[in-house]
């Protein structure tokens, strides 16, 4: 039985997390940790998440983490340089889902993986990143005569613009054209303003925020020609739930380092 920490353990993905582990037969939950300020503190994470009392409390100790075998984050990007300090401390590989992390929030885990093993990716969904490395492959094969657009729609609560997937997604594109992804990826956060005017070269995102969609992914090559889309829709939020839990069963044991997704399901691709 593996041992899990859950930071964030109250919020939208950590109940999702929770729900998940009520049905795998690998996993339990020793942890459940949210902010200090959590107005759920105290209550039992399973009965937070319409699964039962299972005798885990919400709390706001970090130190709970020495319980566990693996640590999941889905939290807030300034969350994460404690928690992963934190599961430095007691040693425990950590998976985190959180996005939006700035430099110096990234170099905390640059950092942080030179002691453990950290699993950190901006889409946990095992459909997500095949779509990665199908995308990466299409624009190695597709080049620089078609255009990329990348249109990605989430519900209106989602502070982040574009959503770590997105970005991914175009760093993917330019990765596969052999392009540096800074110079070449436009943000278009309202979905309406950049027009691409001829410049087959850029990479552009689009952002929408719409009602209570989970996430919407559509990644676009075109010419005058023809055109190929690809696309991924999230139903609802086990797919990244499930996701996370597939790569705390693989972070286990690993040494110290950065991996993501890719590594996980061993997608990543060679000689591009």
């Amino acid at each position: 039985m593996i041992r899990l920490a859950i930071t964030g353990a109250a919020g939208k993905m950590g109940l999702a997390i929770a729900r998940c582990v009520k049905r795998n037969t690998d996993f339990s939950i020793v942890a459940a940790i949210e902010a200090t300020e959590h107005k759920a503190l105290g209550q039992d994470i399973g009965s937070l998440a319409g699964t039962g009392i299972i005798g885990v409390p919400l709390v706001s100790d970090l130190s709970m983490m020495a319980n566990a075998d693996v640590i999941i984050d889905f939290t807030f990007h300034t969350a994460v340089p404690a928690n992963v300090g934190s599961a430095v401390n007691f040693k425990k590989p950590i998976v985190i889902g959180t996005t939006g992390l700035n430099n110096e929030e990234k170099n905390c885990l640059i950092q942080a993986a030179k002691l453990i093993p950290i699993v950190c990716s901006p889409n946990m969904s095992l459909a997500v990143n095949l779509l990665f490395s199908l995308v990466q492959y299409a624009a190695s094969i597709l080049g620089i005569e078609y255009k990329i657009d990348i249109d990605e729609t989430h519900h209106i609560h989602k502070k982040d613009a574009p959503s770590g997937t997105a970005l991914q997604l175009a760093e993917k594109a330019a990765r596969g054209r052999r392009q540096v992804a800074e110079d070449t990826i436009l943000f278009d956060r309202d979905g309406t303003t950049i027009r691409r005017n001829n410049n087959m070269d850029k990479i552009i995102i689009h952002s929408h925020r719409r009602g209570e969609v989970v996430g919407d992914h559509t990644v676009t090559f075109d010419n005058d020609a023809e055109t190929l889309e690809l696309t991924h829709h999230a139903w609802n939020r086990e797919a990244f739930a499930l996701g996370a839990l597939h790569a705390a069963r693989w972070v286990i044991n690993k040494p110290p380092g950065i991996y993501d997704m890719q590594d996980v399901l061993s997608l990543q691709i060679h000689n591009l």
